[in-house]
């Protein structure tokens, strides 16, 4: 009987082993590990004044900023190849799935958009720190076109922010006025 058990353990022993060595182990480092190149070519400068009862601490104000602009480099991304799986992480589930229904390809870079300069105004900062609305106003944005034209143009824009996972994330975006040159 004690033979039985020790083979009976042995062969559990066994299969276990074989199975702990046949998963397929991902080698894809998570989010917050990998280098972002789109945010590290991206260079805007953003200036912040905060109108709400609530206001972020230093360190949540630096992590909107950091942020902030690391969205916009996928934004702008976004508007030149209609990649929209490079920004998912700065986009909410429903922003995501709005932008997926109107995917069709991702395309080669034509036009580029490259934006300059951000005033954002924060208008409500919720008391957790989970939720930011905010009007950008100011934005100046560079258009290149492939037959090297250049054009520039400003924007307003009212936007909501929310914080999920490990950084703020786009949940709603609208145009007030655009002013083209």
């Amino acid at each position: 009987m004690r033979l039985f058990f020790t083979f009976f353990f042995l062969l559990i022993l066994g299969y276990l082993l074989f199975q702990g060595r046949a998963i397929e182990r991902s080698s894809e480092k998570p989010a917050f590990l990998r280098a972002d190149d789109l945010v590290l070519a991206h260079d805007a400068e953003i200036k912040v004044t905060i109108h709400s009862n609530y206001r972020p601490d230093s360190l949540e104000l630096e992590i909107l900023e950091k942020d902030y602009i690391a969205l916009w480099a996928h934004l702008n991304h976004l508007y030149a190849t209609n990649d929209i799986i490079a920004g998912k992480e700065y986009y909410t589930e429903s922003w995501f799935r709005h932008l997926a229904s109107h995917f069709d390809e991702v395309r080669t870079a034509g036009a580029t958009r490259i934006d300059k300069y951000h005033e954002l105004h924060i208008e409500n900062w919720s008391s957790d720190g989970l939720l930011c609305t905010a009007i950008d106003s100011n934005v100046v944005f560079t258009y290149e076109y492939p037959d090297q034209q250049i054009t520039t143009s400003k924007a307003t824009l009212a936007v909501v922010l929310l914080y999920q996972g490990d950084h703020w994330r786009i949940d709603a975006m609208k145009v007030i006025s655009e002013n083209c040159n």
